[in-house]
């Protein structure tokens, strides 16, 4: 059925005729937007869905009423107390038709500007400290079960999980301000970072931040008492705070919430929605060799330009004639973090190596962490004032790592001159790694919130790069990065040195994607290379696959020397090297078509149990209509008369 969603200031039993044809949407939704209230069914029009909220002033968001209806008011966070939504006052509607809400002596109000949700805080007579914004209330979605939760960055654990009561407030208060491991490892019952959509049952809720310039975006769904769904939807909460003088205001982000019945078409417009650099300058997915995932930190230079040699021979017949070659150098060149100067193991430099595999036709790359350094270096024994106060991230075997402050002038020219140097070397795709850290709240220079600051590093990255530079944003928070960066990481690291290839990460990454995926209409989406030493074989080709739906890279990572000789040609087919190449990602066929746990679990977990528990779905739609089943399960599974067994992938009839 076409979608019939449309977004107005009514009162909760107020559907519109869900007869009205799919062209007359944005006629609806001008109509809505223009009333304050309206009669539900008085017209005959709809019935009351029945949700018992009763005749609650709001903002609504609707598809037709045999679909789905929610009803949201604004609330602020100001010192630490969340205001607004009807707690501080009886809400009414304003001149221009928004959502009007008492909070202390200031005011928080919400409109509809098209398909946008908006949110603005103004302060009263006193200054005060916003924290946050957010539309809060309740939906009723009919059947639903499941909901997607989002990390924070690339490797945080993302999935679907089912619905159940929302978290606690005290639990939510300490997920939003979790960082590091303890974040990447999420079970995800609090929050979705970006964005969530709610479902299972035939009708589903999208509702996605569509920007993340000052505050973090997140959303929470679950069960209420009355049998409706909780939803908020917010920006901020993440220690973010914003001074506002008495008589200003301050804007949340925006957000798109949608109600429908085809969960995949309300997912990839969201991605497309959003602000990318792909919008305005695309580049073409990319085929290589990178370092990283067996010679680790151990890389040195004759690795690099043997390794090379041989991508070639395993690569080049099986790419589209005219794709270049792409050897990228990982982590392992440098001195120290925060001094990328090549070390003893590259004796020609990296400026001599990069002429050397441009003299041998291939493009080049390199990996650095921009935005960290050794707590121990001279840089930061020479320059305190050029780092954030107040927080700071370890690595296993790199120890304390401080953190680049972009709102100092020098600390910025700093970062701008490492960017510069490398592409002055020759390298014109820069891996940039840990970057999350970057957004950590803390005492800067200028009185920016996190988010605000990481977004000036990356402005200053890009300026820096220059407009032609691929940057591959790891380790990241996506929608922020997306209109500095080209491509983006989705997942988990695909191999972690402590275990070595294992099945539990190659389904950490399935997982992600199988969310993750609308994001990949607004970036390329680099799901990590294919492993192919020492896993089974249908492991090996199921991993292939993965890659092959993410529809972003074509990389491999194994030390080629090593490697047997038959088992690159167990995922370089036709297919498997035409989808990573195409840029867009494959779809599930349906997205909620798992048995959604309680939350989610992780690769190292599953490692460590010796069982498979990540759920993905099935069925797979590939952007050239091919449909393929990816079994994440340590049992087998079927799909009409295929059988498809354990950790496994296999193409299907169209």
């Amino acid at each position: 059925m076409q979608r019939f969603a449309y977004l107005a200031l009514v009162a909760l039993g107020a559907c519109g005729d869900e007869d009205a044809p799919a062209d007359h949407a944005d006629a609806g939704r001008d109509a809505g937007r223009d009333a304050a209230a309206a009669d539900g069914g008085a017209d005959g029009g709809c019935e009351s869905d029945g949700s018992g909220q009763g005749e609650v002033l709001g903002l609504r968001v609707g598809g037709s009423c045999s679909c789905g209806s929610a009803v949201l008011l604004p609330r602020v966070l100001v010192d630490g107390v969340w205001l607004g939504g009807g707690d501080d006052g009886t809400c009414s509607v304003g001149a221009g038709g928004e959502v009007v809400c008492p909070a202390r002596d200031g005011q928080v109000s919400a409109r509809l500007d098209g398909d946008a949700l908006d949110v603005r805080f103004t302060a009263g007579d006193e200054a005060v400290v916003v924290g946050g914004l957010e539309l809060a209330g309740d939906a009723m979605i009919p059947g639903a079960t499941t909901w997607f939760s989002n990390g924070l960055q690339s490797w945080s654990q993302s999935g679907a999980i089912s619905l159940g009561p929302p978290a606690p407030e005290e639990d939510l208060a300490e997920a939003l301000v979790t960082r590091g491991d303890g974040e990447v490892l999420r079970g995800g019952r609090e929050l979705s970072w970006w964005f969530t959509a709610v479902g299972g049952g035939g009708c589903t809720l999208v509702a996605g931040a569509v920007s993340a310039e000052r505050f973090h975006p997140w959303a929470q769904a679950g069960l209420d008492a009355a049998g409706g769904i909780a939803l908020r939807v917010a920006s901020g909460g993440a220690g973010e705070q914003v001074a506002v003088g008495a008589g200003q205001s301050i804007d949340a982000e925006t957000w798109r919430v949608e109600i429908g019945d085809d969960a995949a078409a309300l997912l990839e417009r969201y991605g497309r929605a959003l602000p990318s650099r792909r919008s305005a300058t695309p580049v073409a997915a990319e085929a290589g060799w990178n370092s990283w995932y067996e010679l680790w930190d151990g890389v040195d230079e004759e690795a690099v330009l043997q390794n090379a040699l041989l991508a070639r021979e395993v690569l080049g017949p099986r790419l589209p004639q005219g794709t270049p070659l792409r050897i990228v150098v990982d982590d392992g060149w440098e001195v120290s973090w925060g001094e990328w100067e090549p070390n003893e193991k590259f004796p020609s430099g990296l400026d001599g190596l990069a002429a050397d595999l441009h003299d041998q036709g291939f493009e080049v790359g390199v990996w650095l962490a921009p935005l960290l350094v050794d707590a121990q270096s001279s840089l930061v024994a020479e320059h305190p004032d050029w780092f954030v106060g107040g927080a700071s991230y370890s690595v296993f075997g790199e120890g304390e790592l401080r953190i680049l402050d972009p709102t100092s002038p020098e600390a910025a020219e700093h970062l701008a001159g490492v960017i510069r140097r490398l592409v002055a070397w020759g390298y014109d795709f820069l891996k940039i790694d840990f970057l999350f850290a970057g957004a950590y709240e803390g005492h800067r220079a200028q009185p920016v919130t996190g988010l605000e600051a990481y977004r000036r590093a990356l402005s200053v990255i890009r300026e820096a790069a220059g407009e032609d530079v691929v940057l591959l944003a790891v380790g990241a928070p996506g929608p922020p990065s997306f209109p500095m960066v080209d491509g983006w990481r989705f997942g988990g690291d695909i191999v972690l040195p402590l275990f070595g290839p294992s099945w539990p990460f190659v389904a950490n990454v399935a997982r992600s994607l199988s969310v993750r995926f609308p994001l990949c209409f607004a970036t390329l989406c680099d799901a990590d290379p294919p492993i192919l030493r020492t896993l089974e074989r249908d492991e090996v080709e199921a991993g292939g696959w993965i890659v092959a739906l993410s529809g972003g890279a074509l990389f491999l990572s194994d030390d080629l020397r090593l490697l047997d000789a038959d088992r690159p040609g167990w995922i370089l087919d036709e297919e498997r090297v035409a989808l990573p190449l195409g840029g867009m990602p494959s779809i599930p066929e349906d997205p909620f078509g798992i048995d959604a746990p309680e939350e989610l679990v992780s690769a190292i977990a599953d490692e460590m149990a010796g069982q498979t528990r990540h759920l993905v779905p099935l069925v797979w739609r590939a952007p050239d209509g091919a449909r393929i089943a990816w079994n994440a399960s340590d049992e087998e599974a079927t799909v009409g008369d295929v059988v498809v067994p354990p950790h496994a992938a296999r193409v299907l009839g169209p």
